[in-house]
């Protein structure tokens, strides 16, 4: 089956692309937060480009009249976020469904997805708004908790989703089968169920591979397994995975979204994991080259003696 996520692509565009900018703020950035949000403001109204800040966030810099925009609504044609990975995460969770472009600054320590650092924007912005920009498009997972029949927890994730153990000095016990096929049933303290993007993050502390972000594929990692066979899995993003919790087993589990939101489970519940319909586009500077960010964020590049 040919893969749906598209290349990453540059555009050299000789009109604005942009003209409706979108901001979505770090909870609590404080003074750093203030400072670059300022500078964004700056960059943005000499161009000209209408802007608005979320409307549930608070504002940075009250002293600067913001209009305020909707994640539901999709009338913003690109949204900068001013945070880390994980405002980038959250962002990219509400926002898929309208598959709007989104621009990372950041404002937290690895930035594997807010790959723009605030002493940069002055030199990529410009060339941004202007339609000098890479282009690559993210699928997430879909996960749903079904219980008794009852659908009681969906959601979505760019990064994983993690069935784990609630109580850490103890193991889980469940199955996991994909497209219906008994796969194993094992006892570990989870297991991480990633997309590329989540590849470099917890999949990768649990030992798993990383998975270029142009390949249409799943990584199932197993935390902790109790038996050391167990190995990650790489399986083409259509399948769809299931995981059960076995009875007996002498821990409690949960199920957990990009790290962000989490959900017990009990015996009898069945976590349902599939590729979601929509995608996100995130947008970086001309030029971005993935391996160039992973010896960057990794380290690839230094001395080791």
């Amino acid at each position: 089956m040919k893969p749906t996520s598209r290349p990453t692509r540059t555009h050299l565009n000789t009109s604005p692309a942009f003209s409706r900018l979108g901001i979505i703020t770090k909870p609590k950035g404080g003074a750093v937060l203030a400072k670059v949000y300022r500078s964004l403001v700056a960059i943005v109204e000499r161009h000209g480009v209408d802007w608005a800040l979320d409307e549930g966030a608070e504002n940075p810099a009250p002293s600067i009249p913001a209009k305020r925009f909707s994640r539901d609504r999709n009338d913003r044609d690109l949204v900068v976020v001013l945070g880390g990975d994980g405002t980038m995460l959250n962002a990219a969770r509400s926002l898929c469904a309208h598959e709007m472009p989104i621009l990372g600054v950041n404002l937290g320590r690895l930035g594997f997805l807010a790959d723009i650092r605030p002493e940069e924007m002055e030199d990529y912005l410009p060339a941004i708004l202007d339609g000098h920009y890479s282009e690559e498009s993210r699928f997430l997972l879909q996960g749903s908790l079904v219980r008794s029949d009852t659908r009681i927890l969906e959601s979505v994730a760019l990064n994983d989703i993690t069935f784990k153990v609630r109580d850490p000095a103890r193991m889980v016990e469940f199955e996991m089968s994909i497209d219906g096929i008994l796969v194993n049933q094992q006892r570990s303290d989870g297991v991480v169920v990633c997309t590329p993007t989540g590849s470099t993050a917890y999949a990768l502390s649990a030992g798993g591979p990383l998975i270029n972000p142009d390949l249409h594929a799943v990584g199932i990692v197993s935390i902790c397994p109790h038996t050391l066979s167990y190995r990650p899995i790489v399986v083409d993003a259509r399948h769809q995975i299931e995981i059960r919790p076995v009875k007996g087993s002498r821990s409690g589990a949960m199920v957990s979204f990009d790290g962000q939101l989490n959900q017990p489970l009990k015996y009898g519940d069945v976590l349902s994991i599939s590729k979601h319909e929509h995608e996100i586009r995130l947008i970086h500077p001309a030029g971005h080259d993935h391996y160039s960010l992973l010896r960057d964020k990794l380290g690839w590049s230094g001395q080791t003696f």
